[in-house]
């Protein structure tokens, strides 16, 4: 009887947990929170164009190119090959300091990236989403909504007009 007992219990507590246990993430869910945090813009112009509009348009607004990956000629070096994708790495002292001085770790998310890339014969812009960038971070967004947050609009500008 006592083994019976606690089989019932076994089975009832089981049944319970399978009852209040929340299922694991679904794709479509974590596509979603993928997708916020990074954009992704197509470009109206050509790999090469895109590129130095964006290097352009960053130095025009007082930004440093500190420097560009080109991941292709990398994999081609070694005898691999790939899409054309460089990354653009940019930002200015006078936006990023005072936010890391905010919160020193932050300085692992600067300075800013996007990513041209081209496939199928079409170019995008791709970079972080600033919201997400901050999260964790000791930085509210009231601190960026003029300086990194607009590195966002810039990008979107230039690319697509």
């Amino acid at each position: 009887m006592l083994k019976q007992t606690a089989a019932v219990l076994l089975v009832l507590s089981a049944a319970a947990c399978a009852q209040h246990h929340k299922p694991a993430t679904e794709p479509a869910q974590i596509q979603k929170q993928s997708a916020m945090q990074t954009h992704t813009v197509a470009s109206k112009y050509g790999f090469d164009e895109t590129v130095s509009r964006l290097q352009n348009a960053v130095q025009s607004k007082g930004m440093t190119v500190f420097a560009v990956i080109d991941h292709r000629e990398a994999a081609q070096q070694n005898g691999l090959d790939m899409q054309p994708a460089k990354v653009i790495i940019f930002g200015t002292p006078k936006a990023g300091t005072p936010l890391m001085q905010k919160d020193p770790a932050f300085a692992l998310q600067l300075p800013l990236r996007v990513l041209v890339t081209e496939t199928d014969g079409k170019v995008q812009a791709i970079f972080n989403d600033t919201r997400h960038l901050i999260s964790g971070s000791k930085i509210e967004y009231a601190d960026v909504e003029n300086s990194l947050a607009n590195a966002e609009k810039l990008i979107r500008a230039t690319v697509a007009q």
